[in-house]
C-alpha cells in the first residue's frame, strides 16, 4: 500500500493542508484542514515562517490527528524561472543529465544557487530520427526552497518533494482533458495561473498577477453580511452566497478578469489550430459562489469548475465541502516535479597530531614564534619606508596639480558659460520630449496599416489618441480576422502582447447568403523611445556592414 504524505499550500491569506497518498494511482484525501496565513508569512513563494505560525501549524495538525511523517510543498512564486526548450529523443531516464548538461544555456545565472526541474510538454517532429522532446525545465533558487526546508525541520516532518503549482494542478487537469483542447485556471489570493492542456500534454502556462484577495477585503469590510472579520469567514460568506451581483465585488473582480481574457485572446491568437474547448477553474477562486458565471460573462467562454475528475473522487473525499484550494496540494502528490534543496554533505577536517606540546617531551614551538616574530618585524620596517616613498611622490604631484591649477583660472568664465547653455539646451529638449507622442507618426503608422494588412481586410473605423488605437474591421472569416491580429502584432510601434480583441460578430446578409465577420482591436503604443528589440539589432547589422 502507497503511504501518506502531508501535502501544503501556503497563500497569502489561507494555508491549506491536506493527507493523501503518495505517489499512487488513488488519490485519497484522508484528513484536511485550513488555516489563516499572518501577514509577511510568504511573499511571492518565498517563505518566513514566524514562530507563532509554526506553533499554531503543530497545534493543527495536533488537532486533525494527520499520523503521515513525510510532507510536501506545492509553490507559486515569479523567483521560479522557466523556459521551453527542445532536447535530442533519449531514455527518458537521461532526460536529467541533458538538461543539467544544458541548463547555462537555459539559465544565464549561477545555477549552483538553483535547483532544476522539467516536465515533458511533448515530442516534436513527425520523422524518427528528427523527433525531440519539448521540455518546460525551471529553476528555483535555493534561497525560495530554504524556508519550506526549514518549516518541515520545525514541524519534525521529512520532507518529500517540493513541486511547483503548475505541475501539481496538471496532473489532476490531465486526465479531464485527454481528448480536448482546454485552458486550466488557477485563481488565488495575489495571483492566478493559467495553463492550457491539449490531449493531456501541457502546452502553455502564464501568470495574471490578480487574485480574489480584493474582493476578499471588500467582503471583511463590507456591512452586508455579519462575522466575516477573518479571512476564512469571508471565504465561508462567497462561498454560500453570490457575491458577484454587487457593484463592489464586481469592480474588485474585473482587473482579474481582465487579465484571464487578454491571456485567454492571446493562447487563441496563436494556436487556431488548436481552438479552447472549455475553460475550467480551480483555486479558492472556484469556490466563490457566482464566479462561474461571471467569467463567462466576461471573457465570452464556456466556464466550469474543475470537478468530477476520473480517478480522483474529489467529491467523495470532500463530501459537500468546498475544495478548490486543495486541488493543487492533492495534485503534488501525484507526481512532483521534485525541487528539493542539495544538502551537500561537508568533509569535517581531523585534527592532526603534534600541533601541541607538553612537558613530556615533542615538538617544541618556541624557536617558530622567535621567526615569526623577526620576520613580523623585518616586513614592518618595509612596509614603513615604502609608505614613505608613496608620500614623497605625493606630494610631488600636489605641487604640480596646483601650479596647473593656477594656469587654467582663465578657462573658468569660458567653462561656466558653456555649463549655462548647455542647462539651457537640455531644458528645452525636456520640454520637447513630453511633448511627443505616436500621433506624429500616424501617417507611418497608417502606410504600414496598408503594407501589412490583407487585402480582404476592410477598415470600418479607426480612431488613435496618445495612449493607443482602436480598429473595427470586416473580413470573410474569423481565420482572416486571426491574420489581421497577428499582422498588428508585427507593428514596431504597438506593444504585441497588448492587441486585444473586444468584440467579434459573425453576420449573415439574409438576401445573398453572404457571411462576414465583423471585429474590433485595441492596441497601446510603445513608448516612442522604446524599439523593439529585433529593430536595434537588424540596425546594428547594417549600421556594422557599412
Amino acid at each position: 500500500m502507497a503511504g501518506k504524505v502531508i501535502s501544503i499550500e501556503i497563500g497569502y491569506s489561507l494555508t491549506r493542508v491536506c493527507e493523501v497518498d503518495y505517489k499512487a494511482k488513488s488519490h485519497r484525501v484522508y484528513r484536511r484542514f485550513t488555516m489563516p496565513t499572518p501577514e509577511g508569512v510568504i511573499n511571492d513563494g518565498m517563505l518566513r515562517a514566524t514562530p507563532e505560525y509554526i506553533e499554531a501549524f503543530k497545534k493543527e495538525l495536533a488537532g486533525s490527528k494527520m499520523a503521515a511523517k513525510q510532507v510536501m510543498f506545492t509553490i507559486t512564486s515569479g523567483k521560479i524561472a522557466s523556459r521551453e526548450v527542445m532536447v535530442p529523443l533519449v531514455k527518458e531516464n537521461r532526460i536529467a543529465d541533458v538538461v543539467v548538461a544544458n541548463a547555462s544555456e537555459y539559465f544565464p545565472v549561477d545555477l549552483s544557487q538553483y535547483e532544476l526541474a522539467y516536465n515533458i510538454l511533448g515530442i516534436v517532429g513527425e520523422e524518427k530520427g528528427s523527433q525531440q522532446y519539448k521540455l518546460l525545465v525551471m529553476a528555483a533558487p535555493q534561497t525560495l526552497l530554504d524556508g519550506y526546508y526549514e518549516l518541515a525541520k520545525a514541524l519534525n516532518l521529512e520532507l518529500a518533494a517540493i513541486d511547483y503549482a503548475g505541475n501539481s494542478i496538471f496532473q489532476v487537469a490531465k486526465d479531464k482533458a485527454a481528448h480536448e483542447t482546454c485552458l486550466v485556471v488557477k485563481i488565488d489570493e495575489r495571483s492566478t495561473l493559467v495553463m492550457a492542456v491539449q490531449n493531456s500534454m501541457l502546452t502553455f502556462t502564464r501568470n495574471v498577477s490578480y487574485g480574489v484577495d480584493d474582493a476578499i477585503q471588500t467582503i471583511m469590510e463590507s456591512t452586508r453580511w455579519a462575522n466575516t472579520d477573518t479571512v476564512v469567514d469571508a471565504m465561508d460568506a462567497m462561498s454560500l452566497n453570490d457575491c458577484t451581483v454587487f457593484p463592489e465585488i464586481i469592480e474588485a473582480l474585473e482587473p482579474l478578469a481582465g487579465g484571464i481574457s487578454r491571456v485567454v485572446d492571446y493562447y487563441a491568437s496563436h494556436n487556431t489550430d488548436a481552438p479552447v474547448e472549455k475553460i475550467y477553474i480551480t483555486g479558492i477562486g472556484a469556490d466563490i459562489k457566482g464566479m462561474v458565471d461571471f467569467l463567462s460573462k466576461e471573457i465570452g467562454y464556456a466556464v466550469e469548475p474543475l470537478r468530477q475528475v476520473e480517478g480522483w473522487n474529489l467529491e467523495k473525499s470532500f463530501r459537500t465541502q468546498f475544495y478548490g484550494g486543495y486541488v493543487a496540494c492533492v495534485g503534488a502528490a501525484a507526481a512532483p516535479l521534485g525541487f528539493k534543496k542539495d544538502e551537500k554533505k561537508k568533509s569535517k577536517g581531523k585534527a592532526k597530531d603534534g600541533a601541541a606540546s607538553d612537558s613530556k617531551g615533542g615538538f617544541n614551538g618556541a624557536p617558530i614564534a622567535y621567526t615569526i616574530l623577526a620576520l613580523g618585524i623585518v616586513a614592518g620596517v618595509a612596509l614603513a619606508a615604502v609608505s614613505v616613498l608613496r608620500f614623497m611622490e605625493a606630494e610631488r604631484q600636489n605641487m604640480e596639480l596646483r601650479a596647473r591649477n593656477s594656469s587654467l583660472e582663465a578657462i573658468i568664465p569660458i567653462y561656466n558659460e558653456y555649463v549655462a547653455t548647455q542647462t539651457s539646451y537640455n531644458l528645452v529638449q525636456a520640454m520637447y520630449s513630453v511633448t511627443e507622442n505616436r500621433n506624429e507618426e500616424l501617417v507611418e503608422f497608417l502606410e504600414e496599416l496598408e503594407d501589412k494588412l490583407p487585402a480582404n481586410v476592410h477598415v470600418v473605423n479607426f480612431t488613435s489618441n496618445l495612449d493607443g488605437i482602436a480598429i473595427n474591421m470586416n473580413v470573410s472569416t474569423k481565420s482572416e480576422a486571426a491574420v489581421a491580429i497577428e499582422q498588428l502584432r508585427t507593428f514596431n510601434s504597438l506593444y504585441p502582447a497588448s492587441v486585444t480583441v473586444n468584440s467579434i460578430v459573425e453576420n449573415v446578409d439574409e438576401e445573398s447568403g453572404t457571411v462576414s465577420v465583423n471585429f474590433s482591436v485595441a492596441a497601446i503604443y510603445r513608448d516612442v523611445h522604446d524599439r523593439p528589440e529585433e529593430l536595434e539589432a537588424e540596425e546594428a547589422q547594417e549600421s556594422t556592414q557599412e
